[in-house]
């Protein structure tokens, strides 16, 4: 996960220059959604004062996340007076992150990351007179709260509420209003970069998920942020999802707190789930969507396959693997969406990027729909036949 952002620099670098050079560009902006609901969103500064940073470097003794809320929005979001969303806060700070991996990237260049259009109208009107269950997503290491902006979208756009925050100093950066950036400890240079051992890489992860459970207590404080947001939040059903290290990190909060009912995983990062956890029933419904196979090109090593592989089927709850054979990892964001190039760079499979992006809304929302909204059974032959790219590696579901 560590990559993410140059990866997100270099498509958008070749593609700018196959712009000028051949005007052949081709930046993408997020997918329309295909959900009834207009999507607004805010931006909000949370600060745990029951925890202390723990890593001290002038932005105060406390834990502090940027979060962002997405929500399904009332008419007035097409108001002059409401603005789109953009996909990144800050382009200088993605500049510096990026240049610290050793790229040089010309200002113009980040302006055009800065051009992509997302859905969302900053700061509208919630709808009313109705309540939506609550998804909680966590990125992957060195990425973004906004990764995943595809499948976030699309999942308001259907009915519900999603919540993410930067994971402080595990993200790639984080601007807070103030003008304090905090950037992730394992990216700096030699000299600033912080020595990794098992004891700062476990309290690293610890922090990450306590932040889900002090968004989970957000959630019933919301009142003090937003009236009408809070009015329409169903806080009785919760469901949280990530892409790798995320992917853990949603795995840990929902074995540990009661409050989450589901999780849904992007070609999650198990190695380090701890040998007491991997035979445990996790006792929730569980998905997994991702690189299950062992292909020329892997990503993950083979202890990361098999401590997923027994963690899902020891859960006796809904449990489901589906491989999708040729994926790379980063096809599991949307940074190899935004350009055609990601492919012939090889940062994305063999898959084209738009059917990705479909096969990821069309799982999430299934599942979520089934644990979240007792809708219709998840029928896994349906999957296979609307998305013949995909191997079901494993599922306790009968069809």
């Amino acid at each position: 996960m560590k990559y993410i952002l140059q990866i997100l620099f270099i498509t958008v670098f070749v593609s700018s220059c196959s712009f000028v050079v051949k005007k052949t560009a081709n930046i993408q902006n997020i997918n329309l959604v295909t959900g009834q609901h207009l999507i607004g969103t805010k931006r909000m500064v949370w600060i745990d004062s029951t925890r202390t940073n723990w890593f001290l470097d002038g932005y105060g003794p406390y834990r502090q996340l940027m979060a962002q809320i997405w929500y399904p929005a009332d008419a007035s979001a097409l108001l002059s007076s409401v603005k789109k969303s953009k996909y990144i806060d800050n382009k200088k700070a993605l500049t510096y992150t990026i240049e610290l991996q050793g790229y040089k990237i010309p200002e113009i260049l980040t302006n055009q990351i800065g051009s992509i259009k997302c859905n969302s109208w900053e700061d509208a009107s919630p709808v009313s007179n109705k309540k939506f269950p609550i998804l909680i997503f966590s990125h992957g290491h060195g990425g973004l709260r906004t990764q995943n902006t595809n499948q976030v979208e699309e999942l308001v756009s259907h009915g519900y509420i999603v919540i993410a925050v930067d994971h402080t100093y595990d993200a790639g950066f984080v601007e807070f209003p103030d003008g304090n950036i905090a950037y992730s400890l394992t990216s700096k240079p030699e000299g600033e970069r912080l020595n990794e051992t098992p004891e700062t890489f476990y309290t690293r992860f610890g922090y990450r998920v306590d932040d889900i459970d002090f968004v989970i207590n957000k959630i019933d404080s919301f009142d003090d942020y937003d009236l009408n947001i809070s009015a329409i939040m169903d806080k009785n059903n919760i469901g949280i999802f990530g892409h790798s290290f995320g992917c853990l990190t949603s795995v840990y909060a929902t074995y540990f707190n009661d409050r989450i009912k589901s999780c849904f995983g992007l070609d999650g990062w198990f190695e380090p789930l701890h040998d007491s956890l991997v035979f445990k029933n996790i006792n929730k419904p569980i998905m997994h969507l991702g690189q299950n196979n062992k292909g020329d090109e892997q990503f993950w090593n083979d202890i990361n396959f098999v401590k997923m592989n027994n963690f899902i089927k020891s859960n006796s709850d809904l449990s489901v693997m589906i491989d999708i054979p040729g994926s790379h990892h980063y096809d599991y964001t949307d940074f190899t969406y935004f350009s055609y190039l990601a492919k012939k760079l090889n940062f994305s499979g063999v898959v084209p990027t738009k059917k990705m992006a479909k096969i990821m809304n069309v799982t999430l929302l299934d599942f979520f729909n089934y644990t979240l909204k007792d809708d219709k059974k998840i029928n896994l032959d349906n999957f296979k036949k609307e998305f013949p790219e995909i191997d079901i590696i494993y599922s306790n579901i009968n069809n």
